[in-house]
Parts: structure tokens; C-alpha cells; sequence
């Protein structure tokens, strides 16, 4: 160890000072870590998953928070529009179609404009439920049903699915604090 440190203050290196309460709490502190790395890491892996989980559930009381009186209206003339197609009247979803509805226009009201966003997730869950299709409407701005069902008569896209092949409805109609309705008509066939 001599030749070392003669070495080193040869080449003007010093060589460093230790001490001893100093090195103990460095050793305390070092051991004290792995022992709680080796608690936390060492946990059996029953119950937990690679992959995670995808949840699908909705708080069904979100239905209630819907404008009835104008989605009642809104089926009323989608249904209408069927008939004089020959397609079979949609039923009213009060429940999860709604729920699923609702959350998705609360989103576009925070968000100030319409969207599909997570679109996606409103079919999975749906599926989840026994739909083998899964469509939807959205709609800003109209305070009259018939107005908004004649906009998506007028437009090709939602057209298509007002006339889709779709058994049950269910609806998100909401005004924002503003006071502008934001709307989600969810269609799907069981």
C-alpha cells in the first residue's frame, strides 16, 4: 500500500482520506437500500399481468344526466326517417348506449368541439355488452331535434348511419354552461 501512495504522490494524485464513522454510514446506508430493493422487487407475481387490463365499465347513472325530452324528439324523428326507408325503428337504450353516450359528449363539451375521439373504446365496450355493430352520430349547435336529424339526413356520412343496419340507440344530450346542446346519438345492433 506504501508503494501505491508513493506512486500517487509521484504523480500528484492524492490519495483519498476515509473516515471510519463515515465509511460505517455509507455501509449502514448501502446495505439498508438493498435490503429494501430486495423487499420491494421479491413480490410474488400472483395476480398481476403483463398486459394491462382493459375496463370497459361505466357508471350507468350517467344515462340520467341525458336531455330525454330532446333525445326522445331525436329518436322519434330518426325513427321516422327509417320508416320512409323501410328500415325497423331503433329502441331507446336508456342504460349503457346512454351512459357511454353521455361521457363522450361531457368530453366534447370540455374539449369546446365536436369529435369521434375514442370512438374505439364506445364499440369495444358495446361489443363487450353483445353489439355485433357499433355506430355513431355527434352534433353541435341545434336546439330543435328535427333540425339536427335533418342535418345528418343532409349529410352523406351520418346518413349512412342513420340508415345502418342498427337495433338500439342510445343518447348523450347535453348543454354546455354556455348553453349550446352538444349531442352523441350511439347506434348498435344486438
Amino acid at each position: 500500500m506504501q508503494v501505491v501512495g508513493k506512486f500517487l504522490s509521484l504523480m500528484h494524485i492524492k490519495t483519498p482520506k476515509f473516515d471510519v464513522p463515515d465509511m460505517k454510514k455509507l455501509l449502514m446506508t448501502s446495505l439498508l437500500a438493498m435490503v429494501l430493493c430486495t423487499t420491494i422487487s421479491c413480490s410474488k407475481d400472483e395476480g398481476v399481468t403483463t398486459e394491462p387490463e382493459t375496463n370497459y365499465s361505466i357508471d350507468l347513472n350517467l344515462a340520467n344526466e341525458t336531455d330525454w325530452q330532446m333525445a326522445n324528439e331525436i329518436l322519434f324523428y330518426v325513427n321516422e326517417y327509417r320508416n320512409s326507408k323501410g328500415l325497423s325503428e331503433l329502441k331507446k337504450d336508456q342504460q349503457y348506449a346512454s351512459a357511454y353516450a353521455v361521457d363522450h359528449t361531457k368530453h366534447m363539451i370540455q374539449q369546446a368541439e365536436i369529435s369521434h375521439d375514442n370512438f374505439g373504446t364506445r364499440v369495444k365496450a358495446l361489443k363487450e355488452r353483445g353489439a355485433v355493430s357499433v355506430g355513431e352520430n355527434v352534433g353541435f349547435g341545434y336546439t330543435k331535434a328535427e333540425d339536427l336529424v335533418n342535418a345528418w339526413i343532409n349529410s352523406s356520412s351520418h346518413r349512412t348511419i342513420l340508415e345502418g343496419d342498427y337495433t338500439h340507440s342510445g343518447f348523450g344530450v347535453m348543454q354546455s354552461n354556455s348553453g349550446k346542446y352538444y349531442f352523441t346519438q350511439l347506434f348498435y345492433r344486438k
